[in-house]
């Protein structure tokens, strides 16, 4: 014999359901985003759905997919990180630049860009949880100064392919069963990360700031700690990023990666991480860069001039952040309507 419900648990429950449908919306309507491309793409122009032509947008895809799920962690506490550019031109010349000189340490050195991101990240979160400044001002400053250090580090100097060891160029080339090697590390990262955020004590730290400082702080959580080890991580992943990318691209130069927050901010925001903290899914921010590589590869083969693909790509951003705060509210209110017990 079943127990019944009250009027008010069942409000609640209908509520908590309605709020876990809100949030699989992030990733699904991104989804659906693709899908649609797709479909516009295909009938548009015969090359974009070529097997050739899939795993181009994979590769342009993979490494932004990585620092849009790098970015995602610190908009999740409601913070912003515009130095994930420079930390990848930084870490990224600096790994180039020793295996070039110091080859023989081998896989040792991959080491190497990782820990220059997790220094800038640290950096960062010191002078914003410490200092109290804005996010935004202070990594727009440090986006700056690591690009800086990056020119003074290099000294006018670049390096090419033939410094860089064969077997890591290899690597980044490879193809597993046709798929690109690089997409299948964009994979692994995005899951791992989001294993992380849902699944440990930390991550779910994160989301808590992230939705309420204040309560978080009630609740006796370390804020200024939890803000730190995020941009700390985010900084990490951008250096994978930076590493990537150099082997990528062979040539390093200290224009490496230039640009490249804003368009992974795009990615994370179209993807469903809101821009006002403790919501989101790092799933969406990567499928967020697969849309952003599939519109830039589909205008591209359609023949569109660059001003009107930077047009096309700045009201996909700005649809994206108007939906991402229209889904926030709605939540908002499902979340009033679990606390007031009243059925909307």
């Amino acid at each position: 014999m079943s127990a019944a419900v009250a009027p008010g648990g069942q409000s609640r429950m209908h509520s908590s359901r309605r709020a876990a449908l809100a949030l699989r919306v992030r990733v699904l309507g991104v989804s659906a985003f693709i899908l649609l491309l797709a479909a516009v793409f295909a009938v548009t122009t015969e090359r974009v759905m070529t097997i050739e032509n899939l795993l181009v947008v994979a590769f342009n895809a993979a490494i932004l997919a990585i620092v849009a799920v790098a970015v995602s962690i610190v908009l999740l506490t409601r913070n912003l990180d515009l130095s994930v550019g420079s930390v990848m031109g930084l870490a990224g010349y600096i790994w180039a630049d020793a295996s070039a000189t110091f080859g023989d340490l081998g896989p040792a050195l991959l080491l190497l860009p990782l820990i220059v991101g997790g220094v800038c990240g640290l950096i960062n979160g010191l002078l914003v949880a410490y200092g109290r400044l804005p996010s935004i001002i202070v990594t727009l400053g440090t986006l700056s100064v690591y690009r800086g250090l990056t020119y003074i580090y290099a000294q006018g100097q670049q390096v090419t392919s033939n410094e860089i060891p064969a077997w890591v160029l290899h690597a980044v080339d490879a193809r597993f069963w046709g798929i690109p090697a690089l997409a299948i590390a964009a994979v692994v990262v995005t899951i791992l990360v989001a294993l992380f955020l849902q699944q440990t004590p930390l991550g779910r730290q994160i989301y808590a700031v992230g939705s309420s400082a204040a309560a978080s702080y009630f609740y006796g959580l370390p804020s200024r700690r939890i803000v730190i080890s995020a941009f700390v991580i985010t900084g990490m992943l951008a250096g994978l990023a930076g590493l990537l990318y150099a082997a990528r691209v062979g040539t390093v130069t200290v224009a490496l990666a230039d640009g490249w927050e804003l368009t992974a901010l795009a990615a994370a925001v179209i993807g469903g991480i809101s821009v006002l903290g403790g919501t989101g899914n790092v799933v969406g921010a990567a499928l967020g860069a697969v849309a952003l590589a599939m519109i830039d590869n589909g205008l591209v083969l359609m023949g569109v001039p660059e001003f009107w693909r930077m047009f096309l790509a700045g009201s996909a951003i700005v649809a994206a952040v108007t939906i991402d705060v229209l889904i926030e509210h709605r939540i908002r209110r499902v979340f009033k309507t679990m606390r007031t017990g009243q059925i909307s």
